[in-house]
């Protein structure tokens, strides 16, 4: 029986287990290889901080997290495709009322960076 997730236990399994499968997904795999050039263990240690500090509103995450991806492909297939596996992960480790309540969340944080990527495109395209 899976429990409902418990941020300071299951973060960096849920980090672990969903960057693995980012990592072998044929549609999100090679923009994180040429994004990241590598250094995965530097982006799991920084998304561990930022998961952290979204989960317990513990603010172990300082930067910006939407710069690093305004270069990155902006089509919404890229964030459905991503809010799928997230949202499969967490299906597949937990289950509950603060996983439910994850889900949504991560599915609202995607669509905002989303929006905002499309938005700054459009504002250099038309410079």
């Amino acid at each position: 029986m899976k429990c409902d997730i418990r941020p300071m236990d299951d973060v960096e399994l849920l980090v672990d287990v969903f960057y693995d499968r980012v990592r072998n997904d044929d549609l999100l795999g090679p923009v994180f290889e040429e994004a990241l050039q590598g250094d995965w263990p530097g982006h799991l240690n920084k998304m561990y901080r930022f998961w952290h500090s979204i989960l317990l509103d513990d603010p172990l995450y300082f930067g910006n997290p939407f710069l690093p991806h305004v270069d990155l492909p902006h089509g919404k297939d890229y964030f459905d495709h991503w809010v799928t596996l997230f949202q499969g992960t967490l299906d597949q480790l937990f289950e509950g009322q603060k996983t439910e309540e994850f889900k949504i969340q991560v599915a609202k944080m995607a669509e905002t960076f989303h929006h905002n990527i499309v938005a700054c495109s459009n504002l250099y395209e038309n410079r």
